[in-house]
């Protein structure tokens, strides 16, 4: 018997620069799309994801700046593979364009742990962005 563990968290995409939004909105939904169905455990899979869109024109802004993406899933003991979890995430936001992801995991005898990544805009280089460079693993900022 295991326990229960939440996964969850959120990715902020890269929406600065307006002129690159629509390109962006359409790597990222094309990328999240080809995530499998079914993937080996720990699993990382396209219904896991859902994107913030905004609504009516009247309705409140939902992607300032960048949409969210969020992912979770209830596990049976998903922290024991939390390592191979984090790199199957890693190589999802390495093919993402995006500013901040965050995970959260919560068992059943911890409190909520949270891991955060970032991109380094400097190494990244904005003034480069019209280019829609790849966000490589060298530009993350990863926080524990």
């Amino acid at each position: 018997m295991g326990m229960q563990t939440r996964l969850y968290g959120c990715i902020v995409e890269y929406g600065l620069d307006l002129s690159l939004r629509s390109d962006i909105y359409t790597h990222n939904e094309k990328i999240l799309n080809s995530l499998p169905e079914l993937d080996q455990w720990p699993p990382l899979t396209k219904n896991m994801f859902s994107i913030t869109h905004n609504g009516q024109a009247a309705s409140p802004n939902y992607e300032y700046d960048g949409r969210l993406i969020h992912f979770g899933g209830n596990f049976k003991s998903i922290e024991y593979e939390w390592e191979e979890w984090k790199v199957k995430f890693e190589n999802l936001l390495s093919r993402l364009y995006w500013l901040e992801a965050d995970v959260h995991i919560k068992t059943e005898y911890t409190h909520v742990q949270t891991f955060t990544w970032g991109v380094d805009l400097y190494k990244w280089n904005e003034l480069d962005r019209k280019l829609l460079k790849p966000i490589q693993k060298e530009y993350f900022v990863y926080n524990e």
